[in-house]
């Protein structure tokens, strides 16, 4: 069952969507942007776009500190953005600033999955690479990593762990326009 919504009622402000990989965090920020009609963000994409290399050859070469300062950055500049949806790394939205920024443009949802389930998200996704036991480590460190977003109590989640990314996205727009609406009160 598709979420139809009126284009003419899209939200003004953004959605923004974050956890730590496995969820399935940027096909479910498509399909809310084909469903609904409105651009979406990456911010890995955007840094890897703008720097010319991914987010983890940056922290390798320069440093977690560069890779920070340029995810503030993008973090000011999305946050001016506005009836978006917005894919933000965990990490990024443990800087307070960050988060008070992107939480000022509109709902924050955190997306959250079982670790069984990212595991297997993860070998489909990667396929052989996966065996690799570096490969392996460095996506826990990363999925600790970006864990302690869940730390924040105050923001809301949403488990992916059996739900399609059609059925996430839509509990995701609901999610969106209710806030929305509430703002709008």
């Amino acid at each position: 069952m598709a979420f139809m919504i009126n284009p003419a009622s899209n939200p003004y402000h953004n959605l923004i969507l974050t956890g730590h990989i496995g969820v399935g965090k940027l096909n479910i920020v498509r399909q809310i942007a084909k469903q609904v009609n409105v651009p979406y963000v990456d911010l890995d994409t955007e840094i890897q776009t703008r720097e010319g290399i991914p987010p983890d050859e940056i922290r390798q070469l320069f440093g977690e500190s560069r890779l920070r300062s340029i995810e503030n950055n993008l973090c000011r500049e999305l946050s001016l953005q506005r009836g978006a949806v917005l894919s933000v790394n965990g990490s990024s939205l443990l800087d307070e600033v960050n988060r008070q920024r992107l939480t000022a443009s509109g709902p924050v949802l955190i997306l959250t999955c079982s670790l069984n389930e990212i595991l297997r998200r993860l070998y489909a996704a990667q396929g052989a690479r996966f065996h690799d036991p570096k490969v392996r480590a460095a996506a826990l460190n990363q999925i600790r990593r970006e864990q302690q977003i869940l730390q924040l109590k105050d923001l809301p989640t949403l488990d992916t762990t059996y739900l399609t990314t059609e059925q996430a996205a839509e509990r995701a727009v609901l999610f969106w326009y209710e806030r929305e609406t509430l703002v709008a009160v």
